[in-house]
């Protein structure tokens, strides 16, 4: 019996180390892909391990990303004197492999069936939402781990219920906070596991709420004080939307449908097969668990996660301005949907091997699981051979590292001590030239119809009296910022260089 489970463990821990071992083969020449976020994380580690605090590439403070995946990053260069730049890949390529690990782990402790644990954390392996995450250097990757970590140990404080399990409980969701500020989810999550399925007293409940409250609450709550007495603001400046309900419902779904099925397939008809699973199984499974434990306990704190996550991504989208929902925004509940969906195909397989031979249920519910995972894998290798192809994503990227602007900034730092810089792109001119830089005067916020200015026509955009070269790249279309039209009727730019994939400006704010 031993052996049996000592063999599992090495079969979910190989899909682990296949994990690991893919990223870093991807990421090992020019490191992880490169996002506008992925420079802030980079910056503030930077700047954190040279002993100068939370300061992202143009000189502001930290704030609208919290401080773990930097802080992590930081130590990694203070200890063993590698650059974020490349540590971020490593990083991201051993939680990657602990994701898939621990979701296994996960399943084989719910599921009757071993078929149907290595079939799904296979699915997690080849998850282009969970790949494409830790192929870039952003902390979505740290975020899950974390989450697994939480849904682990809710379920342990469920079983035990003492102050231990309570601060094990208790620590990830904390730093999921200080991962991502969607991390609150995690506290509201086991605020519920706590009071609704803990096996303790009224009073105790009570009790453990208020620790596990102080416990997760504390960090976050001292970083969002330090985010208002720096800026003036608790999680950055945000402004309003740019799209309504109805537009980020159709963005939630055309991206979380791929990730299991053919696109051919409408969200009608999904919703349909959900809720007609879901209420088959509880009336007549009543998704009782191997050790006869409530099936909604069970799957219980995955399902708030994930609908509490869902509804704060649909309504933060619609009220305030940032990126699309898109698999970067919603990968965080790509695992707990699959746990679902498994535990849910445990039990009719189960059911069905009452009454049909136990082999020919599985080879069936295998076929079918493979055929399905076709879709998810083939959009995995298309991020793979585009990764490969480009040689890197978005700033790390051949198309940007030759870029001939970048070139000529990289050939003449010296402008870095003449000028202070500005920028369309002012992350690919510091992660790229090494050169700090700015964004170039914006007349809206960022994605959003919201005016910076009442009336920008009566202001001075430029409002300094700097020495100033302003970088500007043609292929970059980020229409909050004023065109480079804009920016010369406000003052007299001189062309220090025309490149074929930009311009490059010099000229005094004065």
């Amino acid at each position: 019996m031993k052996n049996n489970k000592l063999l599992k463990w090495i079969l979910l821990g190989i899909l682990g180390i296949l994990g690991t071992g893919m990223v870093l083969l991807l990421t090992c020449r020019h490191g992880s892909g490169i996002s506008p976020d992925s420079v802030a994380y980079i910056s503030a580690a930077r700047s954190l391990a040279e002993g100068r605090g939370f300061f992202t590439y143009d000189g502001e403070y930290l704030v609208y990303q919290p401080p773990l995946y930097p802080i992590i990053l930081a130590l990694i260069k203070m200890t063993l004197s590698i650059d974020p730049l490349i540590s971020a890949g490593y990083l991201n390529a051993l939680l990657f492999g602990l994701i898939i690990f621990l979701s296994g782990l996960f399943l084989l402790k719910h599921l009757k069936s071993f078929t149907l644990v290595f079939l799904g954390t296979v699915s997690v392996l080849i998850s282009y939402a969970l790949v494409q995450a830790s192929l870039m250097t952003l902390s979505e990757s740290l975020f899950i781990f974390l989450l697994l970590l939480f849904l682990h140990y809710v379920e342990v404080y469920q079983n035990q219920g003492d102050m231990n399990s309570l601060i094990l409980l208790s620590v990830p969701a904390a730093l999921a906070c200080l991962t991502r500020y969607t991390g609150i989810i995690m506290i509201l999550t086991g605020l519920i596991s706590i009071i609704g399925w803990g096996k303790n007293t009224l009073k105790e409940k009570i009790k453990h709420s208020l620790i596990f409250l102080f416990i997760t609450c504390m960090p976050i709550g001292i970083w969002v004080l330090r985010n208002y007495y720096v800026s003036g603001t608790f999680v950055g400046q945000r402004a309003v939307s740019s799209f309504t309900l109805v537009e980020n419902l159709k963005f939630f779904f055309n991206t979380i449908l791929p990730w299991y099925l053919p696109m051919n397939l409408t969200v009608h008809y999904l919703v349909f097969i959900f809720v007609l699973v879901i209420t088959w199984m509880l009336k007549e499974l009543n998704l009782r668990t191997k050790s006869g434990k409530d099936g909604i306990k069970l799957i219980g704190p995955g399902l708030i996660f994930l609908v509490f996550y869902s509804a704060i991504i649909l309504i933060s989208s619609t009220t305030t301005a940032y990126d699309n929902i898109s698999n970067r925004l919603l990968s965080p509940i790509y695992i707990p949907i699959i746990y679902i969906l498994f535990v849910i195909t445990d039990k009719i397989h189960y059911w069905l091997t009452k009454y049909f031979p136990h082999i020919l249920v599985t080879v069936l519910f295998g076929i079918g699981i493979i055929l399905m995972m076709r879709y998810p894998f083939k959009n995995t290798r298309y991020i793979i051979e585009e990764f490969m192809d480009r040689s890197g994503q978005e700033y790390s990227s051949n198309a940007w590292r030759n870029s001939e602007t970048i070139q000529y900034l990289v050939q003449r730092k010296q402008l870095g001590k003449e000028y202070v810089f500005y920028s369309n792109a002012p992350e690919a001119v510091y992660i790229l030239a090494n050169i700090k830089s700015r964004f170039s005067p914006a007349k809206t916020f960022y994605n959003s119809p919201q005016l910076i200015y009442a009336n920008p026509k009566q202001k001075d955009i430029w409002q300094n009296d700097e020495k100033v070269c302003l970088v500007w790249f043609d292929k970059i279309n980020r229409n909050f910022l004023f065109t480079i039209d804009e920016l010369q009727k406000d003052r007299k730019m001189n062309t220090l260089a025309h490149l074929n994939d930009g311009k490059i400006y010099i000229f005094s704010g004065k």
